[in-house]
């Protein structure tokens, strides 16, 4: 990498975002480890879809999905059977002849690998994470604008976020087909970033092609204009994200500013008799960020979710990176867009930033987010911060080169040396939701 483009805290610190060590696998050394075993995936969500659309893609056959849900053992995937993960566990000669790929969040991904071990399986040999064979997730914005102001996010700052187009179909094809070939495990593209994902017509073929090249879609959606839902539910994503920070116009139009709560409202019915009518096997989930203002509709929240059949994912509302480092690098002044969230937030700003200055040795949590495209073939340093891109054109360079590029870039160093690359670990807060909820938003 040229040294201009180093940033001066690399000078005395080492990068807490180098993804070098990552390699993604090729199928040799998938059949390799496999060895004539059956093949299960642990996790029969967003996950683990994408990975047995990867599988299939490279051709190997998987003989089951393991999960406790119920919902999810009554419809099968694509053909595939859901089991009870017991089925395989608790069957030793079935236990001896499977080949397992564990396929969910950090935490359960943890929990699952030492139960696996306490029954005699040997990590790397009789199981293993999806994330060893395919280690990044990318990120492809193919929407530049938004149609409302959030106030956590950098599109309520113009100074930050300035509005962008839309990414073509024809450059969408030429970006996801060069993944594939980098990645021949790659099994889950979002296609959003700062943007509205439905907002570009052209996302339903966007997700067909996916599916054609064997490969899960996941998109966000504040929800307030749903035209393009409809085709792209046919199209079949992975995964509908629904944004939410309010179940009333009073606490929805605060923090997701300019939305319309009577607009998300309708549209989420909406939404729920799409999926019904359709039979779609789309998981839609609930994305409710928690603030003071909206503390109290969390049951309610919840039960909408239970209501549509929607899966419920709470998670600490937050200001976003952009936001917070314009404040740090103003002496303290939060910009004006951003004081609604603010002063809405449960936990104090500054005691957020503590917790992150006293993690600041630790690996950034976005570490295997790459390669990150913006909808001009721009590659960003990271899908959480704004500014100069990256690289220029994502069809020019190598994977190893955008790592190699990201490792000690201008971006990184100056995220890195406010201890911003620990910002918004939303894992950590999950006790932290719980008491404040009275345990509300366990068992979501």
């Amino acid at each position: 990498m040229n040294e201009i483009y180093k940033h001066e805290f690399f000078q005395s610190n080492f990068s807490r975002c180098d993804a070098s060590k990552y390699h993604s696998m090729h199928k040799e050394d998938l059949a390799e480890l496999v060895n004539g075993r059956k093949i299960y995936i642990w996790g029969a969500g967003q996950k683990g879809r994408g990975f047995y659309r990867a599988l299939k893609r490279n051709g190997f056959v998987l003989e089951a999905f393991l999960d406790v849900s119920e919902k999810l053992q009554l419809l099968g995937y694509d053909g595939v059977k859901v089991i009870h993960p017991d089925e395989v566990l608790l069957s030793p000669d079935t236990l001896k002849d499977s080949f397992i790929l564990t396929a969910t969040v950090d935490i359960k991904n943890r929990e699952m690998k030492a139960q696996l071990v306490s029954l005699g399986r040997q990590a790397g040999k009789d199981f293993d994470d999806i994330q060893t064979l395919a280690p990044f997730y990318p990120t492809i914005e193919v929407t530049g604008i938004c149609n409302i102001q959030c106030s956590s996010c950098p599109r309520s700052d113009r100074e930050l976020l300035p509005n962008g187009k839309y990414m073509s179909l024809a450059n969408y094809e030429r970006v996801i087909r060069k993944m594939v070939l980098e990645m021949p495990f790659l099994y889950l593209v979002d296609l959003y970033i700062w943007g509205e994902p439905i907002l570009n017509k052209d996302l339903p073929d966007m997700i067909r092609l996916n599916n054609e090249l064997g490969l899960s879609t996941g998109i966000s959606t504040n929800l307030n204009d749903i035209r393009n839902m409809p085709a792209s539910l046919d199209a079949e994503p992975a995964l509908v994200r629904v944004s939410l920070s309010g179940m009333s116009a009073e606490t929805y139009e605060i923090t997701h500013t300019k939305g319309k709560w009577s607009k998300v409202e309708k549209n989420l019915e909406a939404l729920s008799k799409l999926v019904a009518e359709r039979g779609s096997k789309t998981i839609i989930e609930l994305y409710f960020h928690i603030y003071k203002h909206n503390l109290h509709e969390v049951a309610a929240a919840k039960k909408m979710c239970e209501k549509y059949d929607f899966r419920f994912h709470p998670a600490l509302g937050i200001i976003l990176q952009p936001l917070v480092l314009k404040k740090i690098q103003s002496a303290g002044e939060t910009p004006s867009s951003a004081l609604l969230a603010e002063n809405q937030l449960l936990r104090n700003l500054d005691d957020l930033l503590d917790e992150c200055h006293s993690q600041n040795s630790l690996p950034c949590i976005l570490k295997r987010v790459a390669p990150v495209i913006n909808w001009d073939l721009s590659v960003m340093a990271c899908c959480s911060f704004t500014g100069a891109p990256l690289l220029k054109n994502y069809l020019e360079v190598s994977l190893n080169e955008i790592i190699e590029n990201r490792t000690f870039s201008h971006t990184c160093g100056t995220c890195q040396s406010n201890s911003l690359h620990r910002w918004n670990h939303q894992t950590t807060y999950t006790k932290f939701l719980a008491e404040v909820t009275d345990g509300q938003v366990n068992g979501g």
